[in-house]
């Protein structure tokens, strides 16, 4: 097949991970794959990955921020360019590029069936009625002209058709997958890794991994902090340099800022945790609770999109109301003072089944949704 890949920006996060490893997959079954991409990064580090084996193509005018000029610019270079193009697939990712690559795509010349996939969604509760309104009748309108929608998580399928996105034989269920075997052989590196951090091995330590940007949860972390523990910090953002000093003039020598990360070091990061803690405001499913869970560390997270589909309260991890930052404070503070608790959490952990969540059984699920799409032509 000839399938291109639409994707808003490639920065360091999960939809890009989730992209990338979805094309690359594809690429090796022998399959003749795009990813095309805007160009803005607004001082994000570019996805760190080897994409051999890809045709990778940036389109100027493909623009994270809401732009009517841009927009309508991106709009036609898509639609010229999926018509000068004979793909079989036009595979939407994030909601900027799904909606203007699945309206482009109707309205170019072209047979290719459109497939767009849900990372998270871009209305919820913590932002204005009217965003809301003009997001999920976008949504509406891009629904009507797919011919199959992907979610991430059950969570996402569930949010969409409430809010009355598509109809419920477009969706498939395929979650996101990581190099699952990289994380499970990351377990005996917690010693190492924590003597390069300068974490004492009977310290308490909390790991989060996350943009440093609104509503991902960090300001939360570290001000929900226990005085008795550490925390180490993975990623980069334009709140860096405020937490930093909070945390400096609060918290002295508790949080560990990493910095951003490769792909292929967070494996060994998180194996230097005791539990990994996540306070996303929106989300699909984040890839890095079942990272974690596959080398046996629990998680605190929020309950944000699909959460509950793979942490089991009290089983190998807890969750909190999105947003509640006293609640994560409570279950921070439990943790810190539970030792047992902890111990029955990383057993819970350590016994999680997180197979459906590997790179294979992704690629796996977007193929085979692929293929009922375009039966008639094999």
């Amino acid at each position: 097949m000839k399938i291109c890949h639409i994707i808003t920006r490639l920065i360091q996060g999960g939809a890009q991970e989730n992209t990338v490893y979805t094309a690359l997959g594809q690429a090796k079954l022998g399959h003749e794959v795009t990813l095309l991409h805007g160009p803005e990064l607004n001082g994000e580090s570019r996805f760190l990955a080897d994409l051999s084996g890809l045709k990778e193509e940036t389109l100027p005018s493909l623009k994270r921020a809401l732009s009517p000029c841009w927009d309508l610019k991106a709009y036609y270079d898509l639609k010229k360019y999926f018509s000068a193009n004979a793909f079989d697939i036009i595979h939407t990712h994030s909601s900027k590029a799904g909606i203007l690559g699945r309206l482009a795509a109707a309205n170019a010349k072209t047979n290719a069936k459109i497939v767009h996939t849900i990372h998270g969604l871009a209305f919820d509760e913590f932002q204005s009625a009217l965003k809301n309104k003009l997001f999920i009748a976008a949504e509406k309108k891009a629904a009507r002209v797919s011919d199959a929608i992907i979610s991430v998580c059950d969570a996402m399928t569930e949010q969409a058709l409430a809010a009355g996105i598509g109809r419920k034989e477009l969706y498939h269920t395929v979650r996101s997958g990581s190099d699952l075997t990289a994380f499970q052989n990351a377990k005996n590196l917690r010693s190492d890794v924590r003597q390069k951090l300068g974490v004492a091995q009977d310290e308490l330590l909390f790991v989060a991994v996350t943009r440093l940007f609104p509503k991902k949860g960090a300001p939360e972390i570290i001000r929900a902090l226990p005085k008795n523990a550490k925390l180490l910090l993975i990623g980069g953002g334009p709140l860096q340099s405020e937490l930093q000093a909070f945390a400096e003039k609060e918290l002295k020598g508790q949080v560990i800022f990493y910095g951003q990360a490769a792909p292929g070091d967070i494996p060994a990061l998180i194996s230097a945790g005791d539990m990994l803690v996540h306070a996303s405001w929106r989300e699909g499913l984040a890839r890095v609770l079942v990272q974690a869970l596959a080398e046996g560390i629990p998680v605190i997270s929020s309950r944000a999109g699909g959460a509950a589909e793979a942490v089991v309260e009290g089983v190998n991890g807890f969750l909190f109301p999105v947003g509640d930052e006293r609640a994560l404070k409570t279950l921070l503070e439990r943790v810190a003072a539970d030792h047992i608790l902890l111990s029955k959490l990383k057993e819970g952990a350590l016994k999680t089944d997180v197979s459906n969540y590997s790179i294979e059984a992704m690629v796996a699920g977007t193929m085979e949704v692929y293929k009922t799409l375009t039966q008639d032509r094999q």
